[in-house]
């Protein structure tokens, strides 16, 4: 074999054991945050001077209407450990996350494969969220509402 080609080779291979250790690290990560369970409970009893915002599902119909409390922050995708728990094949483990900054719901995407799209933009920054907007993750839509 030419050197070249054995330099190439090994830069491959370096490059697929790092892949491979991040998503071992990000597995380790999605297991040791707080459960669904305990961020309900942290975000029930913080005071908010303002009506608590909601996601409700438009699409599918066989959720649609569903209501999803927004707190201090929320994960949105198809894990378990997900606080917004979406089955879409289109929904990356963790998708996105909405948080608050500054009073407001910020959407942030958390490098999907297929983007998330806020009132049918890609959003490629950290993006206020307001009544009346519609969020879409995959082919599920969710609108936000005070």
């Amino acid at each position: 074999m030419s050197p070249q080609l054995v330099r190439l080779l090994t830069i491959l291979l370096l490059v697929l054991i790092h892949l491979f250790l991040f998503r071992v690290i990000r597995a380790i990560w999605v297991g040791i945050k707080p459960t669904r369970e305990t961020r309900f409970r942290r975000n029930r009893f913080i005071r908010n001077d303002r009506p608590a915002s909601v996601l409700i599902v438009r699409t599918p119909e066989t959720l649609s209407g569903q209501r999803h409390d927004l707190g201090i922050e929320i994960t949105v995708g198809r894990a378990a450990t997900c606080d917004v728990t979406i089955d879409d094949s289109y929904a990356s483990q963790i998708h996105a996350r909405i948080f608050r900054r500054e009073g407001d719901h910020v959407l942030e995407d958390l490098g999907s494969t297929n983007g998330t799209y806020l009132n049918r933009e890609k959003v490629s920054s950290a993006t206020t969220l307001r009544t009346g907007d519609h969020l879409q993750i995959g082919s599920t839509v969710f609108e936000v509402m005070s």
